[in-house]
């Protein structure tokens, strides 16, 4: 059986929307043909008593004359009062009060019949005007089989029994005429109202295949096939009375990590609360003063045009944009914070037609990402001069990896309570031959993107702990190596292969490597199995940057963390900033508490140092013993016996105060 789809996409909901709408229409369009029906009906009454005048009963022609006017306007009050009230009563009820009305009028066709003139001549002009009544009725019921067959057998069955009972051959044709013909509208009727129903639903798949085609199926904003249309037309708007307005590119960070960590509903979850409150927002801005058309370009991606706008309010409009995430999302009962990064572009400034426009708003845009957070860049034309060093960069990236130019550099860990080196963080570094060294803000960032990730991070754990071993064998034999583990990695297949081949290919005993996680990949479900089988190895674990994700306690106990590295923005603002002495003084009292080891990270200053011996914290790491040195120079600070002989000077210091 061949594979195959809907090429539409048109769900059984949406079905179900279109076989309504049919039906919808299929009235409408009943309705609209009472008005002309009634006008010729009263029209053909006329015709019919000057016709039958003199040749049959005076009395009964005036009254079915009146009857017969009676229900045409009848059924033009219908058509009235539905145009009225339609929405008041169901589409039912309207139909059943149509198919009543157009009986009652069928009906009213019968005396018409009875009442035939006795002349030949006569006859035949009535029996043309009664044909025509039936051609009318089975067009006027079209989209209603059931009708037809109804207001068709209620006319000309009568017709045909008084055929008959007349006799004669001339009557006798009549009769089967009269039958052939009521076949004929019949089917007519049956093919035009299945012709009408399928064109109708076809009319009304194909406007929503182009809706879908231009909208996004999640958010059902436009999406990019629209927006170069907005563009235009806003240039349009502004060019006769030399106003001008912004294109915004506004870009959610970090989705794909939630994507990851909270799976694709979450996420998917997630972008349509933000496309929620960007509508919201849009009423605002109508309020005040500025047309405001919210698109979408990628999933993460929001384009918004402030038409027109003064440039004295843009900074204020982009406040009021960036508020709509300052409340957290609560999704499955987490509240989940985001940022986003913007890219501002100015027409005619920034662009002089959509395409420009477009193309430097996504350009500064992506300059902002590199800030991380809520910020936002006016497009400068500096900006596309990066674009070319950002491609070469990954091209370099890759000659690196391949010509082993990384490097690793070593920062030393110093237990405080021993005052000895305990041991290392692992940081990469890149002496480019040309540029010299790069930041790994720059090129970490560039490799997660490519995936380039991997094999370096491959590459560090190797790196890292092939050296450990070598200063294990010179004597320092119970230094321990911590590396950090990327998203990327936690989530390859091949993980615990790769660690378990490194660790007996060193060899280094698994108790000396120390992988860092952040407080984010904790959340992924689907890494949970990863980290039990870390613990299966023998390997350490420590949370990095505590303090700054979404982490609750029970992670601690749950995968048996070894140690929390306390992140550097909270001991750097020691002692100045009283909220940051209290959350650190939280974390190593819940810490000692739960029995995990704590280090604080970014140590610079003496009165850092003095605070965190008071408060008991087991190890540090930061500029105030060491910057981050190569091998040799690392080596050599191990054999200088490098610790902290000060250590006990600070502690009697901080004791007598």
């Amino acid at each position: 059986m061949p594979i195959s789809a809907d090429i539409k996409q048109i769900s059984p909901e949406e079905k179900k929307q279109i076989h309504q709408q049919v039906k919808v229409d299929l009235v409408d369009h009943l309705y609209k043909g009472c008005l002309p029906g009634t006008v010729s009906g009263m029209v053909a009454s006329v015709a019919i008593f000057i016709d039958y005048y003199g040749y049959t009963s005076t009395k009964g022609l005036i009254a079915w004359v009146i009857f017969f006017n009676v229900m045409m306007i009848s059924l033009s009050a219908l058509y009235f009062t539905y145009n009225k009230i339609k929405p008041q009563f169901e589409l039912n009820s309207w139909e059943w009060a149509y198919s009543v009305m157009m009986s009652l009028c069928a009906v009213a066709w019968i005396p018409c019949i009875l009442l035939l003139p006795s002349d030949i001549n006569h006859q035949y002009l009535a029996l043309l005007a009664i044909f025509l009544a039936t051609t009318g009725y089975a067009t006027g019921t079209i989209g209603q089989f059931q009708l037809c067959l109804v207001t068709l057998n209620i006319i000309l069955i009568p017709l045909i029994i008084w055929c008959l009972l007349r006799g004669g051959l001339f009557y006798d044709i009549m009769a089967v005429f009269s039958a052939i013909y009521m076949s004929f509208m019949i089917g007519t009727n049956h093919r035009s109202t299945q012709w009408f129903k399928d064109s109708l639903k076809l009319k009304l798949e194909n406007t929503l295949v182009s809706y879908q085609a231009n909208h996004d199926f999640l958010t059902h904003l436009p999406n990019q096939r629209l927006l170069p249309q907005f563009i235009a037309s806003a240039i349009q708007s502004v060019k006769s009375t030399g106003e001008t307005f912004v294109l915004v590119c506004f870009s959610l960070n970090r989705m794909e990590m939630i994507d990851d960590s909270l799976g694709l509903q979450v996420s998917n979850s997630l972008i349509r609360s933000v496309a929620d409150r960007l509508h919201d927002l849009v009423g605002q801005f109508k309020e005040q003063g500025t047309q405001c058309v919210v698109t979408i370009s990628r999933k993460d991606t929001f384009n918004i045009l402030w038409v027109p706008i003064v440039l004295e309010e843009i900074e204020n409009k982009l406040k009021q944009l960036f508020a709509v995430l300052d409340d957290p999302f609560y999704l499955e009962k987490k509240g989940i914070k985001i940022t986003a990064s913007a890219g501002i572009c100015i027409y005619p400034k920034d662009g002089s037609d959509a395409q420009s426009l477009l193309m430097n708003a996504d350009a500064a845009m992506l300059q902002a990402k590199q800030f991380g957070g809520n910020h936002y860049e006016f497009y400068r034309a500096e900006i596309n001069a990066q674009i070319p060093k950002q491609l070469e960069l990954e091209n370099d990236l890759h000659i690196a990896l391949k010509e082993k130019q990384l490097q690793l550099y070593y920062q030393p860990l110093l237990d405080l309570h021993s005052g000895e080196i305990s041991g290392m963080e692992a940081l990469i570094r890149w002496p480019h031959p040309v540029h010299g060294f790069i930041s790994p803000m720059h090129f970490i960032p560039l490799a997660e993107e490519t995936g380039l990730i991997l094999p370096i991070g491959e590459w560090v754990i190797q790196e890292a702990c092939r050296q450990t071993r070598l200063w294990h064998d010179m004597g320092f034999s119970t230094l321990r190596i911590a590396v950090n583990l990327s998203q990327k990695q936690l989530k390859h297949k091949q993980i615990i292969d790769t660690l378990r081949r490194i660790l007996e290919e060193t060899p280094l005993d698994p108790q000396f490597l120390e992988l860092e996680i952040t407080e984010t990949a904790i959340l992924d479900e689907s890494v949970i199995p990863v980290i039990k089988e870390f613990k299966n190895l023998g390997l350490s674990l420590s949370v990095d940057d505590f303090g700054t994700g979404y982490s609750g306690l029970s992670y601690l106990k749950r995968f048996a963390i070894d140690k929390l590295k306390i992140d550097q923005s909270f001991i750097r603002d020691i002692p100045a900033n009283n909220d940051s002495m209290t959350i650190v003084s939280a974390i190593l009292a819940m810490a000692k508490e739960l029995h995990v080891a704590t280090l604080a990270e970014g140590v610079e200053t003496i009165e850092q140092m003095r605070f965190l011996l008071t408060k008991d914290c087991d190890y540090v790491q930061g500029y105030f013993f060491s910057k981050p040195l190569d091998t040799q120079f690392f080596t050599q600070l191990l054999l200088s016996g490098y610790n902290l002989a000060a250590c006990a000077d600070i502690k009697e210091t901080v004791y007598k105060e």
